[in-house]
């Protein structure tokens, strides 16, 4: 039997590996069922510094040490490497610390916790499971019952209209900052795809209000600090409006949502500085976050201190640690995202580049029955099969073929959409996040049809029309589109996607 992938810690000085940590599994589930004793689980990362000082402060702790030694069970999950556990169990943000059941269920959940708050929150959870442990399970099992019963209901299968992708537009539009561009107050997220659907909602229907909402977001992320002035690449977030206080992660796939963003908006507008910032975006991944055999590190972590001192003394500071991990929708989405700009603004090397990269990444990530790990680490038990990973490793195919003029990138994207269908495919529309387990456990008994996934799917098979000529996967689109259409009005600016593959579904009905 093979050892169990080592649990990963923050770089700095800690003392939180003293934790008996468990990995999420069906082992740990048994244990705690059968000592009749919760579990605390633990969702963490290596780039974000609330995690690291969740390792530094909280369970570094030497009260918080012996209770998870003792009281309760501690399960630490890698959200980078299970993301099907952590969009199920994930509290807002990174870290997420959870009190469940010894089924699964959650009886707490938070954030960054001091150590004091969850030392109260465990005793407090303790106490509760032991004085009314009956109430709690026949309250989870009238929720379970709840939870099967709108499930099996068939959801509503609407019709694709135009209107679904318009109160997505109206929605982002009252999002739009008009003082400092982006959507929404502060903290301010990047929305690339917002942007590109108001540059091309303008081109279709001009509209210099559109036009102005897509331009002053672009000029408002150059004229903040979200994006690194020294080494270049762009940071997470900000924590104010103006694109200032930046959380200074830099992860590989909000680069390539950036660099779709930024060379979109420099073709379509022939402006210099939106290209240089394209060109500056590419430097710093391939300087930074580039591996020996050609795929891309997930992330450089967070270090205030660093990204706040100058060119020179950055020189005398150690660099932000880079997770040397290689993922495969992270490098797939930067390798579709380098294959679109390079086709966009006339730079055969980004093509080429992406090129040679796609055959790495589906030789290194490969599986059985034409599927894709998560992730390729020696002794590594990824998962395999996961949508995320499949959508976007299809994408970035497509992009390659049409950049390329490969019809073995095209081969494969189709290999790929074949094998989600065959595996992912849900019997009343759209795709699954993960293929059914044989024995699941804990949350991941309950599939999703993910939002922005299915949406990304819908413009891929669209895609792959316009480019094969292959009018089948429209259907597929459409059923997609018509499962998505009758929700698409609670997600404004996150529905961009969604809109945007409205549009192109039209289009193609007017060929």
């Amino acid at each position: 039997m093979p050892m169990p992938e080592p649990f990963r810690f923050t770089h700095r000085s800690h003392q939180a590996d003293q934790i008996p940590w468990r990995h999420w599994g069906s082992a740990v589930f048994q244990e705690a069922e059968e000592a009749e004793t919760p579990i605390l689980l633990h969702l963490t990362a290596l780039w974000p510094r609330a995690c690291q000082e969740m390792d530094e402060v909280t369970f570094s702790d030497k009260r918080v040490i012996e209770a998870l030694s003792e009281k309760i069970i501690p399960v630490r999950v890698d959200a980078d490497r299970r993301p099907h556990i952590q969009d199920r169990y994930i509290a807002g943000g990174w870290p997420t610390v959870a009190v469940l059941t010894p089924g699964g269920d959650i009886f707490w959940s938070g954030t960054y916790t001091p150590p004091t708050d969850l030392l109260r929150v465990i005793d407090g959870v303790l106490e509760a499971w032991r004085d009314r442990r009956e109430l709690l399970r026949e309250e989870i099992g009238r929720r379970h019952k709840a939870m099967e019963a709108a499930r099996s209901r068939r959801p509503a299968m609407g019709i694709v209209r135009r209107e679904a992708a318009d109160d997505v537009l109206t929605g982002a539009q009252e999002q739009f900052d008009a003082r400092n561009g982006g959507f929404g107050a502060a903290p301010k997220f990047i929305h690339a795809e917002a942007i590109e659907l108001f540059v091309t909602q303008a081109d279709r229907l001009p509209n210099p209000d559109w036009t102005a909402i897509a331009e002053r977001t672009l000029d408002g992320m150059r004229a903040g600090e979200i994006e690194d002035p020294v080494e270049a690449g762009f940071f997470h977030y900000a924590l104010e409006a103006d694109w200032t206080a930046p959380q200074t992660e830099k992860l590989l796939q909000i680069n390539a949502r950036v660099l779709d963003a930024f060379a979109f908006a420099a073709a379509r507008e022939g402006r210099e500085d939106r290209r240089a910032t394209a060109e500056r975006i590419v430097g710093w991944v391939e300087g930074t976050l580039r591996r020996p055999d050609g795929l891309w590190s997930g992330s450089q972590a967070a270090d205030p201190k660093y990204y706040a001192a100058s060119e020179d003394a950055r020189a005398g500071m150690d660099r932000p640690p880079v997770d040397e991990t290689a993922y495969t929708h992270s490098c797939a989405m930067w390798i579709a995202a380098l294959a679109d700009a390079g086709r966009r603004l006339e730079r055969p090397d980004w093509v080429a580049r992406a090129s040679e990269a796609l055959d790495t990444l589906l030789d290194t990530m490969a599986a059985p029955d034409d599927s894709l790990v998560h992730y390729d680490i020696p002794g590594g038990e990824p998962p395999a099969g996961l949508l995320l990973d499949l959508v976007h490793a299809a994408r970035a195919a497509a992009a390659v073929g049409e950049a390329a003029q490969r019809e073995d990138a095209l081969d494969h994207a189709r290999r790929l959409v074949s094998t989600m269908h065959r595996t992912l495919w849900h019997d009343g529309g759209g795709f699954v996040d993960f293929p059914p387990a044989t024995r699941p456990i804990g949350a991941l008994r309950y599939q999703d049809r993910p939002f922005e996934e299915n949406a990304l799917a819908a413009r891929l098979l669209l895609r792959l029309v316009r480019v094969t000529g292959q009018r089948g996967y429209r259907a597929m689109a459409e059923r997609i589109l018509a499962v998505l259409s009758p929700l698409a009005g609670r997600y404004a600016v996150e529905g961009a996607t969604f809109a945007m593959a409205v549009e192109e579904f039209f289009e193609l009905r007017g060929r």
